[in-house]
């Protein structure tokens, strides 16, 4: 819990550095962070991120954190297509494997603009925001992060995103929950 606490510490003053908002020191890279922490953890950093939301979006001035968590973000998109109690049933009928292909497929996770991603697209309307992503271990294995955070850079590129990961990342794989490997990612920073 001690690392998570020092990330989360670490991760406010960077938010609060003028120089995070505007991108200052990247070298040109996407400005994307991913804060990992262990699983156990996940209720201290829900808790962190509900009060940064609040006393950061009430006492910076022309700044706002918005949050997706893509848990609420997937049942609202199979929502909107009618498909929850299809998607609910899947799994006993066919099997997991089955159920996370056909989501995978109704979500469009191959394409460059999958719905997660047009989902924050249309929602991000106000500048300067900071995004943070949430929701990503209640969503594992159905939707795995690898696949939106390879697709978003391609349409929020010039504002910080930091996700939130229970599990590892070392600045060239992630983990989730430091036992189920996925796919290289290396185009984020790490909030250490």
């Amino acid at each position: 819990m001690a690392n998570t606490i020092e990330k989360l510490r670490h991760l406010r003053e960077k938010i609060a550095d003028p120089g995070f908002q505007q991108n200052r020191g990247l070298s040109n890279e996407v400005s994307y962070y991913i804060l990992a922490f262990d699983p156990q953890d996940q209720p201290l950093v829900t808790e962190e991120i509900k009060s940064m939301e609040q006393q950061l979006n009430r006492e910076t001035v022309g700044m706002d954190i918005v949050e997706f968590n893509l848990y609420d973000i997937m049942w609202t998109l199979l929502d909107d297509m009618g498909i929850r109690e299809d998607v609910l049933a899947m799994e006993e009928t066919d099997g997991m494997d089955y159920l996370i292909e056909q989501l995978n497929n109704a979500l469009e996770m191959t394409s460059s603009e999958n719905l997660f991603v047009q989902y924050m697209q249309r929602h991000l309307l106000k500048e300067p925001v900071t995004v943070f992503v949430t929701g990503i271990g209640e969503i594992f294995p159905l939707i795995r992060a690898h696949k939106v955070l390879n697709t978003m850079h391609q349409v929020i590129d010039d504002i910080p995103v930091v996700f939130f990961y229970p599990g590892t990342y070392d600045s060239l794989s992630l983990s989730m929950f430091g036992e189920s490997k996925e796919d290289n990612y290396y185009r984020a920073f790490q909030i250490n």
